[in-house]
């Protein structure tokens, strides 16, 4: 399943899109909904992801918004393994005390860690009993691509990428190796992260293997 990173776009734009998707991850931080725009959203029954990603937001901000968005139906949270423990743990509670699935994610910008760290990192969001694990690392040659694509070999809802241009594969390979989603842009000009396909490009290459 391929999943939209929704971001920068106007509600319109959205709407006469969204039935074209399987899936959608809204990043709450880049959009500027009202509270019955996001109703809306929700009523389409469509897969979704919410998150609001730190910066220069105060956590209470991010944690008010994400908690609304459960109580509207989404159907999965995903929270920076980094945060701050108190915002993780309230985070955590919070989803499944109202059915929301967690998706307990690490990001690296820069490079690809060694393997034991990547390790370390799904073995502590498993002990937090998150519904996934979410690695995105920015790859730097083949061998990052490599050591992240082989995480799958001992793990089970993971979700497991590389981002930059030579990581671009790793985000279709991982839905062969067990992903339940990889993560698309709705397009070029929409993109939230290094290295990703647009929806469009990434149905057209899953469908061809």
């Amino acid at each position: 399943m391929i999943c939209v990173s929704v971001a920068n776009i106007s509600f319109a734009n959205l709407m006469s899109q969204i039935s074209n998707f399987e899936m959608l991850e809204l990043r709450l931080d880049l959009l500027n909904y009202s509270e019955k725009q996001y109703q809306e959203i929700f009523r389409t029954e469509k897969p979704i992801i919410v998150t609001y990603r730190y910066g220069e937001i105060d956590d209470t901000i991010r944690i008010s918004e994400l908690k609304n968005a459960i109580l509207l139906g989404a159907n999965y949270v995903d929270i920076e393994i980094d945060a701050k423990e108190s915002f993780v743990s309230e985070m955590m509670n919070f989803a499944k005390e109202n059915n929301c699935k967690t998706v307990l994610s690490f990001h690296d910008f820069n490079k690809t860690p060694t393997k034991k760290i990547l390790n370390k990192i799904i073995e502590d969001a498993k002990k937090l009993k998150s519904d996934y694990v979410k690695v995105a690392a920015m790859a730097n040659s083949k061998s990052d691509v490599a050591r992240v694509l082989s995480l799958y070999e001992n793990n089970e809802n993971l979700l497991a990428f590389n981002m930059g241009k030579k990581g671009k594969i790793s985000r279709l390979s991982s839905l062969f190796l067990g992903a339940e989603f990889t993560y698309a842009a709705l397009s070029n000009e929409n993109t939230t992260a290094s290295g990703q396909f647009t929806y469009k490009e990434l149905k057209e290459l899953q469908e061809k293997i």
